[in-house]
């Protein structure tokens, strides 16, 4: 544990986190946790996914156009 804590520290350091850990009510951090990649994954998702039916879990909303 303490070698993977050695590890993993110097990445953590950073602003946002990894989606995957976030806890259902931290949905207010997905922009944070995305950081410079969610307006483009929001493009994305307008793109694909306009009706916002895969939401769940920590949700990137359709951009708006």
């Amino acid at each position: 544990m303490r070698d993977y804590y050695a590890a993993i520290h110097p990445h953590s350091g950073v602003d946002g986190g990894y989606v995957n850990f976030m806890a259902g009510d931290d949905a207010d951090r997905v922009m944070e946790n995305y950081q410079g990649n969610y307006e483009r994954l929001a493009r994305v998702k307008a793109a694909w996914d306009p009706e916002n039916v895969f939401r769940m879990n920590q949700n990137v909303r359709p951009a708006t156009k």
